[in-house]
């Protein structure tokens, strides 16, 4: 069976990945660089005024910001953080959740009453509200650096998110345990850890490749709702003395968006950059999900029952 959607997505998330690591050398200017306003004069009668935002031209192909910084340039150099904080954010939670979920399945007295160590009021609150009210007072105008709040709100974030890998690799882990070659295994005197390492964990390895891939469009998805609510991924800048105005220290493509939502009435294309090229890669994360699951389905048909 010609997957397509599997070969789709190795190919656009392998392009997402390439633009986060080398997006700055392709950059069109540096990413502190503003295009400045001016005036022009030719006649009494064609003179007149030229300030940013800027539309989209030969010089900025994706147009200017309202100060007049290049909407590509800070695309390309913000990249690297929305795509590797959903990478991470999605291994770590795939790793602790794995992790524990299949030694508590492993457990008997889990096996008897069918529930684990104790996630369940954590995996039950949103992890929305959990983030928000935590971060709501640290990121805005924070006095820690970037990279501080960038680690931060990455392993709230995985906390907050592990407790529905557990849940399903326990749930998983509680039924592969019934298997008659891992109760042969117990018998013969293996532990807990040579079971996992050697019939658990190669059992379920398929289905963790599908978890990581879940969790990282997830993890993404909170991301652009947090940055929606002003909650930019490294910290916010609080401009008073008029309109608030919101700013993002890391140029976060969720970050972007937030700041940027008000021109989606006005100069459109502010927005409409940041908001695609958001998309694109959750599209592309998406395609290569359902493209694995697909290619696992078909696996599963082609082998032969014994």
């Amino acid at each position: 069976m010609n997957n397509f959607r599997l070969l789709l997505g190795i190919s656009l998330s392998s392009f997402i990945v390439l633009v986060a690591i080398f997006g700055p050398l392709f950059a069109p200017y540096d990413k502190d660089e503003v295009e400045p306003s001016g005036y022009y004069y030719n006649s009494a009668d064609d003179f007149g005024v030229y300030a940013a935002p800027y539309p989209p031209s030969r010089q900025h192909p994706f147009g200017t910001d309202e100060w007049g910084y290049d909407i590509l340039t800070l695309l390309l150099y913000g990249a690297k953080y929305t795509v590797f904080a959903g990478l991470v954010i999605a291994f770590f939670r795939v790793v602790l959740g794995s992790t524990l979920g299949v030694m508590a399945g492993l457990n008997r007295k889990n096996q008897r009453k069918d529930k684990g160590i104790g996630f369940g009021l954590l995996g039950s609150i949103p992890a929305f509200i959990i983030i928000y009210f935590a971060l709501i007072g640290i990121s805005i105008n924070s006095s820690l650096k970037m990279s501080e709040l960038i680690v931060l709100q990455v392993l709230l974030m995985i906390i907050v998110g592990f407790p529905g890998v557990y849940a399903a690799m326990q749930a998983k882990t509680i039924e592969l345990n019934k298997r008659l070659f891992i109760t042969a295994s117990a018998s013969l005197g293996a532990s807990k850890l040579q079971i996992a390492v050697k019939h658990i964990f190669p059992h379920l390895k398929g289905t963790m490749l599908v978890m990581f891939l879940k969790e990282i469009v997830l993890s993404l998805s909170l991301l652009g709702q947090l940055g929606i609510f002003n909650l930019f991924l490294g910290g916010t800048i609080l401009r008073l003395g008029g309109p608030p105005v919101y700013i993002s220290v890391s140029r976060e493509w969720t970050g972007l968006i937030g700041q940027w939502r008000a021109f989606i009435f006005d100069y459109q294309w502010i927005l409409m950059f940041p908001m695609l090229s958001f998309l694109f890669v959750v599209f592309s994360f998406y395609m290569l999900l359902r493209g694995v699951e697909l290619q696992q389905k078909s696996n599963l048909t082609k082998q032969p029952y014994i």
